[in-house]
């Protein structure tokens, strides 16, 4: 037995914090096997950045946004394994979100300070945060899943219009603007 608290436990002890995240725990009813048996690790946004994605997304409060939303929101935050800032590389981490994504680290210097970077969207203001059931990494903004494929991010950028047209001419463009199923095969680096 051990009097660890699990991660829904922090987050309720740190209210001052991570309230309104903890609010979409419940929204979403996902504090149950969170705060269950089990090994993940959170990127739990704080209150600032949760309030800045919400009003990003048109809700003013948990109550009022979109409970999809709220449910992708959380399935991006967590991963099913306990990974340390130790696994943190300039790259993706080695297991993808519980969305189906993977996150990517680096480090971001700002300031005359480094600090790492998730997705560049948010940094990790407190990390490597134990509880009985995985780590909390602490991040000042909600990270927001990819929606568009590379194909497409290559095609909508000027800049890359002679670029785009080889990828057409020679079929990778229909290629890279598939996403697959298995997680595995899903990413891919484009020099562009």
């Amino acid at each position: 037995t051990t009097d660890d608290v699990n991660i829904v436990g922090y987050l309720r002890n740190n209210a001052d914090s991570f309230s309104l995240f903890v609010q979409i725990l419940e929204r979403t009813e996902t504090d149950a096997f969170l705060n269950a048996y089990g090994a993940y690790t959170c990127f739990a946004p704080t209150n600032a950045g949760v309030n800045i994605w919400l009003s990003s997304i048109g809700a003013s409060s948990v109550a009022a946004a979109n409970i999809d939303v709220l449910k992708d929101m959380v399935r991006f935050h967590l991963l099913v394994d306990t990974i340390t800032t130790g696994s943190f590389k300039d790259g993706k981490l080695p297991v993808p979100t519980m969305f189906g994504q993977f996150l990517v680290t680096g480090v971001n210097f700002e300031s005359g300070t480094s600090s790492y970077i998730v997705n560049r969207q948010a940094n990790v203001t407190k990390s490597n945060i134990r509880t009985g059931n995985g780590i909390i990494h602490q991040l000042n903004r909600v990270l927001v899943p990819s929606r568009v494929t590379i194909a497409r991010q290559l095609e909508t950028n000027p800049s890359y219009s002679i670029f785009t047209e080889a990828l057409k001419a020679t079929g990778f463009f229909n290629f890279l603007n598939t996403v697959n199923a298995d997680t595995s095969k899903r990413w891919y680096t484009v020099l562009a």
